[in-house]
């Protein structure tokens, strides 16, 4: 992934007016804010976007109800399958959003944790259903392979959590969910941590996107103040300490409708660039990486360090690649040497484009004083963008 939504379709050159339909459809597809942001304009009269952005804005939210309603339909499907097998499904992230009510975000796929052998239980239950595996290799160390079904958001059913050792305590902490029998979620501390986590460490191109503030907002707006005193005691703890800082200090600001500084200006560019003049990178799986490099570059040294642990460390999962995946299946030492070698040097290769990236995505940020942004953006408690 090298941009802060699934779709990589690249943006028209002549997205040059900030009020542009096109523009408008750069910004949304990379920021996937269209609902939240919707609901913030419907309270203006009269309306202040033009026609043709309206059109899209409510194209871009239409899309994104869609998803949600397709979520809360697979829940429920879940919820009855646990009722009857006796599971404990976990629902994650932007699942919990669909299901409580608070303000509904884009929602890409549904992540459900479920311990142990149960998970493969659930697997095959959704494989009844009409699902099917993405692939026999297309699963990770954190879940099974996703399922996808016809008119449907992709299932993740997850036995861990990435970049989250304390997966046991976790599971220990939760709770059932209300008005939900049989489905399940995590304390509130252990939600907002996850989400924090996710946006900042896991996927580290959605730091400060506009829908990932929207949903770490509705996690700390549930929690006590003890809640958010654990969560702050962790980010202190954490060697990206000060980028989850950053975006816990967004979200609360949204949540109490208060503009702060948004730290995250040079990354929201960063996206943009690779939508825009560097969108070819994401036409091959080789090329992919670049773009998560670009992040790294524009992060702190402790990013660095993981990106090159990640690199040299054995492979966890079968390589995508059938020539390698054979070596590995034949030769498993020389398969994974043989990984290790090709990811270091496509790194060593592609890290002077990804500094590229990151140098022009400065620039472009510094372009933009603060107060230049686009008005409908800047609405009050909301993060803004270049």
């Amino acid at each position: 992934m090298i941009a802060r939504d699934a779709d990589t379709r690249a943006a028209p050159r002549d997205c040059v007016a900030r009020d542009s339909p096109e523009t408008w459809d750069l910004v949304l597809r990379s920021e996937r804010c269209a609902l939240p942001l919707r609901s913030r304009l419907a309270l203006e009269s009269p309306p202040s976007l033009p026609a043709g952005a309206a059109r899209v804005l409510e194209a871009r939210a239409t899309a994104e109800l869609q998803r949600v309603l397709s979520i809360q339909g697979q829940l429920r499907e879940i919820q009855q399958l646990a009722t009857v097998h006796h599971l404990q499904p976990i629902v994650l992230k932007g699942g919990v959003a669909a299901l409580t009510g608070a303000e509904p975000v884009s929602i890409d796929d549904l992540d459900v944790l479920v311990a142990g052998e149960q998970a493969g239980l659930l697997g095959r239950l959704l494989d009844e259903r009409g699902y099917r595996p993405l692939s026999a290799g297309g699963g990770s160390p954190a879940h099974l392979p996703a399922r996808f079904a016809p008119n449907a958001v992709q299932v993740e059913v997850h036995f861990s959590i990435p970049d989250l050792d304390q997966t046991p305590e976790l599971c220990a902490g939760v709770r059932p969910f209300p008005g939900f029998p049989g489905l399940w979620r995590l304390g509130p501390a252990d939600h907002l941590w996850h989400v924090l986590v996710h946006s900042v460490v896991t996927h580290p191109y959605r730091r400060g996107c506009l829908r990932d503030v929207v949903l770490a907002s509705a996690a700390a707006g549930e929690c006590s103040p003890a809640d958010l005193e654990s969560v702050a005691s962790r980010i202190a703890g954490h060697p990206q300490r000060n980028s989850l800082g950053a975006m816990l200090e967004l979200a609360e600001a949204v949540g109490r409708g208060k503009a702060v500084p948004d730290r995250f200006r040079t990354d929201a560019a960063a996206n943009y660039l690779l939508r825009t003049r560097f969108s070819w990178l994401g036409r091959s799986r080789a090329l992919v990486p670049t773009g998560n490099s670009v992040f790294v570059m524009l992060g702190s040294r402790s990013d660095r360090r993981a990106e090159w642990a990640l690199v040299l460390s054995p492979p966890k999962v079968p390589s995508p690649f059938r020539l390698l995946a054979a070596i590995e299946h034949r030769w498993p030492r020389l398969g994974r040497s043989s990984r290790r070698l090709l990811r270091t040097a496509r790194l060593a290769l592609l890290r002077p484009l990804a500094w590229h990236i990151a140098a022009s995505a400065r620039r472009l940020a510094k372009r933009f004083p603060r107060g230049r942004e686009p008005a409908e953006l800047a609405h009050p408690g909301h993060a803004t963008v270049p």
